[in-house]
């Protein structure tokens, strides 16, 4: 990604004990590190992640506010501004400082509310909108200090965080923020679809979304039991399809996959199936080199899509054929299944112990 001066901000408001969603806590206003919210027992920001709970407005923008933004930045100097981060003292654990919460692709100024909802008569107006898919609360925040601002490229070069105002922050910064958010909050799917938004170099924080859920989601689980299986198949409704087709790879590397290799004599059903030399080269061990297949695609959720009767062995150019060429499977019993691969048709039997 194109290095970029002035990507985001990083931007201070009042702990809220009610997420952002509703009126402080009598404990948050007297906690509170503001002098302006102890004598005046007001937060402006307190609904600042209450875009789910209360109506936006006409356009679609949902309005929140920050005090440190009350004199609103240069224009031409947050022209290329992608993301307002909102930092947060956490009273109740030591005033750690936590990122809470993004506003995706903002507008910045002042803005009067003119949705309709009780609420607003308090919290009437606000400096910082975005559209509402674009706005991102944090369940489990990213915990900053200014040694992990340093060793993890949090804010501009020689930068600590800012005690009076806010923190411009830079591309590498703005990545280095969403990169930890993604990983604290690995199912947030609406984070996940505002990344896609970014510049393509973001897809690596996917990525990495994708290794620490995978890893999270298997725990101590193997793929080596038709038990195991079943219990993978019954977890597997919470995952992305990302995250599916990992679990699709792993069992196929599994125990299970070894079991099915040797119940088809290690052939290339497809090769089978077509009349040509089923077997392939001997690996070291002697045993020939074939590789296992999920006929129906894990990521559909198919019941029984990791079962042992929706997998085939088949050799790798075949393996690749069923993947990405004129494949299309026309029909399936709870015997065989029946293929359409470049116009022929085959039947293909299913594994059975």
């Amino acid at each position: 990604m194109e290095f970029i001066e002035n990507y985001g901000i990083l931007a201070s408001i009042a702990w809220n004990s009610n997420n952002w969603s509703a009126d402080p806590t009598a404990a948050d206003l007297k906690r509170s590190k503001y002098d302006f919210v102890k004598e005046n027992q007001h937060t402006h920001e307190s609904i600042n992640f209450g875009h789910e709970r209360y109506p936006a407005e006409a356009d679609g923008f949902y309005i929140g506010y920050t005090p440190m933004l009350r004199r609103l930045p240069d224009v031409e100097k947050a022209k290329n501004v992608c993301a307002v981060f909102f930092l947060s003292s956490d009273y109740q654990q030591q005033n750690r400082k936590c990122i809470v919460g993004m506003y995706g692709f903002p507008e910045l100024g002042w803005f009067e509310r003119t949705a309709e909802h009780p609420v607003y008569e308090t919290y009437d107006a606000g400096n910082v909108r975005s559209h509402v898919d674009d706005i991102i609360y944090f369940e489990q925040p990213v915990v900053i200090d200014n040694e992990r601002v340093v060793r993890e490229g949090l804010l501009p070069k020689g930068k600590l965080i800012s005690q009076q105002g806010f923190n411009y922050l830079d591309s590498d910064n703005v990545f280095n923020i969403l990169l930890l958010a993604a990983r604290q909050n690995p199912n947030n799917a609406k984070l996940a679809q505002l990344l896609k938004k970014f510049p393509n170099d973001l897809s690596y924080v996917t990525e990495v979304i994708d290794t620490d859920a995978f890893r999270d989601f298997l725990g101590s689980q193997d793929a080596d039991s038709l038990e195991s299986l079943a219990r993978l198949e019954k977890k597997m409704h919470q995952l992305r399809a990302q995250l599916k087709e990992r679990v699709s790879s792993f069992i196929e590397r599994g125990a299970i996959a070894s079991r099915v290799k040797a119940l088809t004599q290690y052939k290339c059903l497809v090769c089978e199936a077509l009349g040509m030399n089923p077997v392939g080269f001997a690996k070291s061990d002697g045993t020939p080199y074939v590789e296992t297949h999920h006929v129906e695609p894990v990521a559909q959720r198919a019941v029984g899509s990791l079962g042992l009767a929706n997998l085939i062995t088949v050799c790798a150019n075949h393996h690749r054929q069923l993947h990405y060429g004129n494949v299309r499977l026309t029909q399936q019993t709870a015997t065989h299944f029946s293929f359409e691969i470049d116009g022929r048709r085959l039947e293909i039997p299913k594994i059975k112990l």
